[in-house]
């Protein structure tokens, strides 16, 4: 039978209602949405950590992050991790990465982290790879006015004067507010030369000069809708900003929730004990004072989050009607996902963290497969799966599944009573929570701490009451679900070579 071509999608800190495919009214996203509707869209993905690289590690090699090692961001990701790329890389695939890979550290010195400031910005030369079991690579990293980097700053600098990209760095906010991380600006940045058109067009390029007697994976990964939330000025933003949703939050709701919930909203948690000694909270930065976001601040934030959506949705559509063009569309498995997702101002706060909400957690996930390869699945799954589960997905449909250990499933034959797993370790010698999410409840817990989180989806699905303490039949159910996975961690994978 004749192997797949494997595209996979990944956007940056993308919520599940900026697709209409969801059920967002205030939006439409053709491009996200005829995927769902010929394939299957997952109502339940969870990302396997709330800050970029650790989640993004474990969807490329299918592990949680307390299995392969890459706890948070900051921390290179090692060559003993095997990954989607290397496995159908040995089985004859061209393998590929455009955009943001976000494996190693960003503020690292060059010769420590190939993804280095530095790095990025001298261009790389000609060099294109291999990286991480990708034979090609164009890499960019950072985000809007930061993000002119890599190869794709080197490309601007190929059609910009110095003067013209030093006027780029430069955001022009909506109205005067103090920063606080989801308030929106314009960009003067030429839509043709926006990383998300660019990643599209390199994506496009990709496709059409590929030959069809190999196989391919591509990793196509926009560094979109992640904050700062800006656009170029000539984008003619779709999204009307009269229709979408205020934040939702309820003076007080914080009331029962861990510490660091209410010192976050405030803006207190740089000092706290919550907080390292060596590096803000990822996610948070140095913190804001969220209770001044005035509504017009945060209607602007929004808007441009879902108008950066709307962006990569263009390219999508323009990825699709390449490989329909090629005549590659049905002999290729596109799976659609984000790395994690963003608050937006509900429940009081802004960006991602340690707060495993709905919001930050659940991501979106949609799957076409070719017809020969289709899934036994409706177009919707409404059971918990994870991002660890595509790895071992892609790796089944190009029939070499034992070529990484995973603690994924495969989501063409997924399990409906299953426990998925988040964990956020933002500092060693600070806060860090792990969390397990069944088909009704959610547990977090917190390693060193009394405090905990215990939510019933079924009957709040809006996460308003906290019910740890108070159900401990349910607790303890979960917390040997997180013991379980968590001693699997543990276990040695050396060989054993005698009896004494």
């Amino acid at each position: 039978m004749k192997r797949p071509n494997i595209l996979v999608i990944c956007t940056d800190q993308q919520r599940t209602d900026t697709l209409s495919c969801y059920g967002a009214k205030h939006v439409a996203t053709p491009g996200f949405d005829r995927i769902a509707q010929e394939g299957t869209m997952f109502t339940r993905a969870y990302a396997p950590s709330a800050v970029c690289t650790p989640s993004r590690v474990s969807l490329l090699s299918g592990q949680y992050p307390g299995r392969h090692g890459v706890w948070s961001i900051g921390v290179n990701t090692g060559d003993d991790v095997r990954m989607i790329q290397h496995g159908l890389r040995d089985a004859g695939y061209r393998t590929g990465l455009i955009g943001k890979a976000h494996l190693e550290a960003y503020l690292a010195p060059p010769e420590v982290s190939q993804e280095s400031v530095a790095g990025y910005e001298a261009g790389y030369g000609d060099w294109t790879g291999p990286y991480y079991g990708f034979d090609e690579v164009q890499l960019a990293l950072g985000h809007v006015n930061y993000g002119m980097t890599g190869h794709y700053g080197a490309w601007l600098r190929q059609r910009f004067s110095a003067d013209q990209i030093e006027q780029f760095k430069s955001l022009k906010p909506r109205r005067n507010h103090k920063p606080f991380g989801g308030e929106g600006y314009d960009w003067d940045l030429p839509l043709e030369a926006h990383n998300s058109v660019w990643t599209g067009d390199r994506a496009v390029e990709f496709i059409e000069t590929h030959e069809s007697d190999q196989p391919f994976f591509l990793f196509a990964s926009f560094q979109d809708p992640h904050h700062p939330h800006a656009l170029p000025a000539d984008f003619e933003n779709p999204v009307d900003p009269k229709k979408i949703p205020k934040p939702v939050y309820c003076e007080g709701e914080l009331d029962d929730r861990p510490p660091h919930f209410q010192l976050a909203r405030e803006g207190k948690l740089s000092g706290s004990r919550y907080v390292g000694k060596t590096y803000p909270m990822s996610g948070q930065g140095k913190g804001a004072d969220f209770r001044q976001v005035t509504e017009d601040a945060a209607r602007d934030g929004r808007h441009q989050y879902y108008g950066m959506v709307s962006l990569i949705d263009q390219q999508i559509q323009r990825i699709w009607s390449a490989l329909e063009a090629s005549g590659q569309l049905e002999n290729t498995l596109i799976i659609v996902t984000s790395d994690h997702g963003e608050l937006l101002g509900d429940h009081g706060l802004w960006m991602k963290g340690p707060f495993h909400y709905e919001q930050v957690i659940r991501v979106p996930l949609l799957m076409r497969a070719p017809q020969w390869l289709k899934p036994k699945l409706s177009s919707r799954w409404d059971s918990p799966v994870s991002l660890v589960d595509i790895a071992p997905t892609c790796l089944a449909a190009a029939k070499v599944s034992s070529a990484l250990k995973t603690d994924g499933v495969d989501l063409f034959a997924p399990d409906k009573d299953r426990h998925v797993f988040v964990e956020t370790v933002q500092d060693w010698h600070a806060l860090n929570c792990v969390t397990v999410v069944s088909s009704r409840h959610k547990l977090t817990c917190y390693p060193g701490e009394a405090f905990g989180e215990l939510t019933d989806l079924g009957d709040d699905p809006d996460e308003r009451v906290n019910l740890f303490g108070n159900a401990p039949d349910i607790e303890a159910r979960h917390m040997r679900a997180i013991l379980n996975v968590q001693y699997s961690y543990n276990q040695s994978a050396k060989q054993r070579l005698s009896y004494a």
